[in-house]
């Protein structure tokens, strides 16, 4: 389904403004034209946007001051921002003030209808994925779901038949289990998460509502989502607590896809800054809440340049491609890495332990010094170390991890460094 689209274009220059104005009308339904940024910002708040494109130089407010209110008030609105500085500095702070896209000034007008095609066809798909999130909703209300009654005393655990059926468990589970026998269906990366919601977070919470990864006998990936509803006592003493299964695969497949399609590095297939930084603030908010362990390993290629001077920049990102296979299949699905720039790499990992961790960032060097590489390169990286405390956020545990790989680095390369 189709739906209309509406526009916020803001640029202090009056003939330009005239004649852009005139350009972007006959994309979108609904233009709306500001001559500066305090103007647009107040429009923006009218009004029912979808997204804005802004000059950078405008009196009062500029593009990215512009863009860091509007995304205070809805971070989901995509900002293009035009400028006429190809500026380091400048493009920088674009990116943390939430700036989604740049055009050079002259926008070429080729280039200005691609880039607002892609923002639609993104904006449209949010809508279809809020839309079927709606009716999925409403769903549940009336669907026929899975229950399972949880002696909290006795450690015991009772399904509904359906349920057994649903998610393909054994048979010999059918009548009884209790949740630590059923932790060894949820995949390995995600059973101390299943069994921190089954022995603490259950009791500090009225509601609970989480989604682990379980795997059926076919060895078929589930997506389980678990939610309680309140707690009930029965004369003896002994504490229950109502809950439900629900298999949301398809939906958190979809929801995923989505997702990473605006969240991946191009080239690597793998989460790019942004959304690194907005993955570990969420996993911080919970290590505030819950107490979730949080460890970033921040990593480096060593002598990078080299093989990029005498290799040529395609093997060199070849080399990039088969890297992040390799780290991909050394680590948990839970985990999260990403490129953070170039060749430094950003992986984080929660429901861990410092061991654990130190253990991971000493194998991620064997493996990489020990793998043989393309052209028979030889390789090895410079890992940084962080663990969250109190206090740190994204950004700070984040710089932690990086000055104890330059630590590594300036200890001899190919170690690590808490």
């Amino acid at each position: 389904m189709k739906r209309s689209f509406t526009l916020l274009y803001a640029e202090d220059d009056d003939d330009t403004r005239v004649i852009m104005s005139e350009v972007l009308q006959q994309s979108v339904d609904k233009l709306y034209v500001a001559k500066d940024g305090s103007e647009a910002l107040e429009i923006f708040k009218e009004h029912c946007i979808d997204f804005v494109i802004s000059d950078f130089h405008m009196p009062k407010m500029n593009g990215n001051e512009l863009c860091s209110a509007i995304k205070e008030i809805n971070p989901d609105v995509y900002f293009v921002l035009l400028t006429a500085y190809n500026d380091t500095k400048l493009l920088t702070d674009a990116i943390n003030a939430g700036v989604d896209e740049f055009l050079l000034k002259p926008v070429e007008g080729e280039k200005l209808f691609f880039v607002i095609d892609k923002i639609k066809e993104k904006i449209n798909q949010k809508f279809n994925l809020d839309r079927a999130c709606a009716y999925l909703h409403d769903a549940e209300k009336i669907a026929n779901l899975f229950y399972w009654d949880c002696n909290l005393s006795a450690k015991t655990m009772y399904f509904q038949k359906e349920a057994i059926e649903l998610f393909d468990l054994p048979t010999e589970l059918k009548n009884k289990l209790d949740y630590q026998t059923f932790s060894t269906m949820v995949l390995e990366e995600e059973r101390e998460k299943f069994l921190y919601i089954f022995e603490k977070k259950i009791f500090h919470e009225e509601r609970v509502d989480e989604v682990v990864v379980i795997q059926n006998q076919n060895h078929e990936h589930r997506y389980l989502r678990i939610a309680t509803s309140r707690w009930k006592s029965s004369p003896n003493g002994d504490t229950y607590i109502i809950g439900l299964f629900q298999d949301i695969s398809r939906y958190e497949q979809q929801r995923l896809a989505l997702l990473k399609e605006s969240h991946l590095d191009p080239m690597l297939n793998i989460d790019n800054k942004k959304f690194l930084l907005f993955e570990l603030s969420n996993l911080i908010k919970s290590s505030i809440r819950y107490g979730v362990a949080i460890a970033v390993l921040f990593f480096d290629i060593d002598n990078f340049k080299r093989v990029n001077d005498e290799h040529g920049h395609m093997v060199a990102d070849e080399i990039l491609v088969e890297l992040v296979d390799l780290i991909k299949n050394n680590i948990r699905q839970s985990d999260y890495l990403g490129r953070w720039g170039g060749d430094e790499f950003v992986l984080v990992t929660a429901y861990s332990s410092p061991d654990s961790d130190m253990l991971l960032a000493q194998k991620i060097l064997d493996k990489v010094k020990n793998h043989t590489w393309l052209k028979n390169i030889e390789l090895s990286v410079s890992v940084g170390l962080a663990f969250y405390k109190l206090g740190d956020d994204a950004n700070s545990l984040i710089q932690k991890a990086d000055f104890k790989m330059l630590e590594a680095k300036r200890a001899g390369k190919n170690r690590y460094r808490k």
